[in-house]
């Protein structure tokens, strides 16, 4: 039949129809040089890239690769959900709900402990509820004002020198938090984005960085996420970033962070909002004994 729903994972050949429908869609973070080359680092297979058609036209898509996250003492296989899109006019009609399916069937095939994925809108969470997922962290936001004080730890611009030290922190920070991403392959600190961090020092030994966005046009109050600081009291840390900002600055956490009790001690107020991460477990409970909740990082 002409309307019948195909459903299967990414053919060569396929790119023209996928974009035609996720640049037509205006996909934020979707262009053609990034699709084309999305095979490349090796995390993704044809067979995480399902796709719903009606004769010629691709009308659902969904993407899955497979990462490490730490869990148990050890980094293990989970498969991260990247992409989901399906036509406006095709909506309702159950497309959504058999593509992940689908890709749950082959990342639980290729021995993922789980499947993990964030949404930012109350329509998705309801869709990825339907088929399983649970949420495991809330984003929240506060904001913090200046305390220009002598402070023993202080943040200072990323050297190069320091990229060594904050990925074996990251690796730490893995070990304490979930869902925290550490590949010893991919530093999260490079030369490309130094410029996007700020590092925290004791004396001369550097103990933490943060992701760090000064105030600008997009962003008038800043933006710091969670600090990455394994050895350091949070209630410190936080005074710290107290004694390096100029003016007022926005503090994103989740609930479950290690900053977020913290942060109400010192009488700061949490605004919950819409971005959360979920997870779809396969197999035996995941033991989280030891972990607290992370930014996807």
């Amino acid at each position: 039949m002409r309307n019948t729903i195909a459903y299967r994972h990414w053919q060569p050949g396929d790119d023209d129809a996928v974009l035609e429908l996720l640049l037509s869609a205006g996909q934020f973070g979707v262009n053609r040089n990034h699709y084309e080359k999305k095979f490349d680092d090796g995390y993704l297979e044809p067979e995480g890239v399902r796709l719903a058609s009606v004769g010629e036209r691709v009308v659902g898509h969904v993407t899955g690769s497979l990462i490490f996250l730490s869990v148990e003492g050890k980094n293990q296989d989970f498969g991260m959900v990247t992409e989901m899109f399906v036509a406006p006019d095709m909506r309702r009609r159950g497309i959504a709900t058999r593509l992940m399916l689908e890709l749950n069937a082959y990342l639980e095939g290729k021995g993922s402990r789980g499947s993990i994925l964030y949404v930012d809108t109350t329509k998705a969470y309801q869709l990825y509820q339907k088929v399983g997922y649970q949420e495991i962290t809330r984003e929240l936001q506060t904001q913090l004002s200046p305390r220009p004080n002598f402070f023993p730890l202080k943040w200072a611009e990323v050297d190069p020198e320091d990229f060594d030290v904050l990925h074996r922190l990251k690796q730490i920070w893995a070990n304490q938090n979930f869902p925290v991403y550490w590949s010893a392959q991919h530093p999260q600190v490079h030369q490309y984005n130094l410029k996007q961090y700020r590092v925290l020092r004791r004396e001369t030994d550097t103990v933490g960085y943060a992701k760090w966005d000064n105030s600008s046009e997009r962003r008038p109050n800043g933006l710091i996420w969670d600090p990455v600081v394994p050895g350091e009291d949070p209630v410190e840390v936080i005074k710290s970033v107290q004694a390096a900002i100029p003016m007022p600055y926005l503090w994103r956490t989740v609930r479950g962070s290690r900053y977020e009790n913290p942060l109400s001690s010192l009488g700061h107020t949490l605004e919950p909002l819409e971005r959360a991460d979920m997870l779809l477990s396969f197999g035996p409970e995941i033991d989280w004994t030891g972990l607290v909740r992370a930014f996807w990082q």
